[in-house]
């Protein structure tokens, strides 16, 4: 018996569509942001923003499978964390990986990427490659100029306000943006609708990372990263993409016992089938005072400060000896706090104090069985449910 024409095209259609799709998971350890969402037929745009301070940012904006890009969709606007840029959204399977499950939710997804990661790495007069100047920056200043130019740029491109949804440092530079004694600056306050913060980051005093802990405290170890990071340190190469994946794809246990180290209790939690992703894209750079930044978090107790540019430093650049602290009394917006039980870095005890000290924030939290990475690696995406009722409830 023969098939109708039309039943062959269907069953053609869709035997090249499932093809299409295992192929486009197969390379998505190697592809770029651009390449694996085309690949999975989301249309993408690209969009280049100046900070005040002369970086260049490189946003991405998707929407829904098999759309096109429209306006008058609620927007998200979701940021990375340390090391990490926009394919950390992107690289778990499709119907999981969070960036995409909010395209499809009927979302204007825009990925931000921090000054210094693979993606951001223009500046107005500053070469990356050559000039040292370009690298002179930590959190801090992502949150003072790199926020409020994206949101600068969103807003008057959609005229919408922003949801945005940060991860680990993601976090950090909102938390910062909103707490800052200097001033919160207008362009965040006046378009940001709802914050949304997976793994939260803001106090430091109850790490469980020995790993990390102890690296905090290694004698003359920022002097050797100044040394080997003039121009940018834990940028992707060879060894970091390529080898990394090659190990985790044949000794994925590695990368556990690794990521247990480091940031995730029990990394059994996590989708380790895209290990080889992670790697093929992590880490995608950032400067050493970044990283120093973390590092002086780390020594001073926990708290919650702007860099420490030394005494006399912190006298032409703050006007007092010691950096300010960041107040969280400050934060008057509504925040969702998505705390993952087994995360090593943003713990649950440093998450629960943050919360007190917002004494004027609207805020809930929730915790779910997730390590540090779990958030966007995990094998199921526990708190997405919980994340949609929060950006959806009226104001």
């Amino acid at each position: 018996m023969r098939l109708p024409n039309t039943l062959v095209l269907l069953t053609a259609f869709l035997l090249c569509s499932a093809v299409a799709a295992t192929s486009c998971l197969d390379r998505l350890s190697t592809s770029n942001f651009v390449d694996s969402v085309t690949c999975l037929s989301y249309p993408v745009e690209t969009h280049i923003v100046t900070t005040e301070d002369g970086h260049k940012l490189t946003l991405y904006r998707i929407q829904a499978k098999y759309s096109k890009i429209s306006p008058n969709k609620p927007v998200t606007l979701m940021w990375h964390g340390l090391i990490d840029s926009a394919d950390g959204w992107i690289i778990n399977e499709e119907r999981i990986a969070p960036g995409l499950v909010m395209a499809n939710k009927g979302y204007d997804v825009w990925f931000g990427n921090s000054r210094g990661n693979k993606y951001s790495l223009g500046h107005t007069y500053h070469d990356s490659t050559k000039d040292t100047e370009f690298w002179e920056f930590s959190w801090q200043h992502m949150a003072q100029y790199d926020l409020p130019a994206a949101f600068s740029y969103i807003a008057k491109l959609t005229g919408e306000k922003i949801n945005y949804i940060g991860h680990s440092q993601g976090t950090t530079q909102m938390f910062a943006a909103l707490s800052d004694p200097a001033g919160r600056h207008p362009a965040i306050i006046n378009n940001l609708r709802k914050f949304a913060a997976l793994g939260p980051v803001a106090y430091l005093g109850n790490v469980r990372s020995h790993l990390i802990t102890t690296l905090a405290r290694t004698p003359l170890l920022v002097q050797l990263l100044q040394q080997v990071g003039k121009y940018g340190v834990l940028m992707p190469n060879w060894f970091s993409s390529q080898g990394g994946r090659a190990i985790c794809t044949t000794f994925s246990w590695t990368c556990s016992l690794g990521l247990n180290l480091v940031s995730d209790d029990k990394p059994n939690t996590n989708n380790e089938a895209k290990y080889d992703a992670l790697a093929g894209h992590y880490p995608s750079g950032t400067s050493v005072m970044d990283l120093q930044h973390w590092k002086q978090a780390l020594t001073n107790g926990g708290e919650f400060s702007k860099y420490d540019y030394g005494f006399f430093g912190n006298l032409q650049t703050y006007g007092q000896t010691k950096p300010p602290k960041y107040d969280v009394t400050l934060i008057q917006e509504d925040v969702g706090l998505f705390v993952g039980a087994d995360d090593l870095l943003a713990t649950p005890a440093d998450v629960g104090k943050l919360r007190r000290d917002m004494v004027n924030a609207k805020t809930m939290i929730r915790y779910y069985p997730l390590g540090h990475l779990g958030f966007f690696l995990g094998k199921e995406l526990s708190y997405m449910n919980d994340l949609l009722e929060f950006l959806d409830i009226k104001q």
